[in-house]
C-alpha cells in the first residue's frame, strides 16, 4: 500500500465521520466503515514505513479529525439544516377557572381525549377510559393540575 492510498483512507475516514456524526443519526455503517478507514491506515503507515511514520500518522489523523470535526460544528452551514424551533405553549392554561361539576357539550370524539366546549371557550379534555360522541353534553368529574377529566351525561 502506498502513501498515496494512505493518504486517501484516512480521507475517507473522516469524511465518513463526519457524516456519520452530523448527518446520519446513531452508530450505522457510515460510521464502521469511517472508523475501520482511519485504523486500517494508521496500522499500514506502521507496518509499510516503520514506527516513527506511524506516530506522525496517528497524531496527525487525530488531530485533523478532531480539527475538522469542531470545523464541522463551529460551521454556520450546519444551523440551516437543523431544526430550529420550539415549542412556547402550554396545554389548558385556563383550567383553574373550571370546577369539578361545569357542564359542557363535546366538539370531537373523546376517545380518551379530545376537544370540549365550556361556555364559549374550546379546551381539551380526557375521559377515564370512556369514549364519548361529539356533541354530547358532558360534566367535569375530576381536574388534575392542567388536565380534565369528564364523563357522558
Amino acid at each position: 500500500m502506498s502513501w498515496i492510498i494512505i493518504l486517501i483512507l484516512i480521507a475517507l475516514g473522516i469524511l465518513f465521520l463526519i457524516l456519520e456524526l452530523l448527518i446520519i443519526p446513531g452508530t450505522s455503517f457510515v460510521g464502521i466503515i469511517g472508523l475501520v478507514a482511519l485504523v486500517l491506515s494508521v496500522y499500514q503507515t506502521f507496518v509499510l514505513y516503520g514506527t516513527s511514520w506511524g506516530i506522525v500518522s496517528l497524531i496527525g489523523t487525530t488531530a485533523v479529525s478532531i480539527a475538522l470535526l469542531v470545523l464541522s460544528l463551529r460551521s454556520r452551514t450546519w444551523k440551516k439544516a437543523m431544526l430550529s424551533t420550539s415549542i412556547n405553549s402550554k396545554a389548558n392554561l385556563g383550567a383553574e377557572k373550571y370546577e369539578v361539576g361545569d357542564e359542557g357539550k363535546s366538539i370531537s370524539r373523546i376517545n380518551p381525549m379530545g376537544k370540549a366546549q365550556f361556555g364559549d371557550e374550546y379546551i381539551e379534555v380526557s375521559t377515564y377510559g370512556d369514549f364519548i360522541d361529539p356533541n354530547s353534553l358532558i360534566r367535569i368529574i375530576s381536574i388534575d393540575q392542567n388536565k380534565i377529566y369528564v364523563e357522558k351525561i
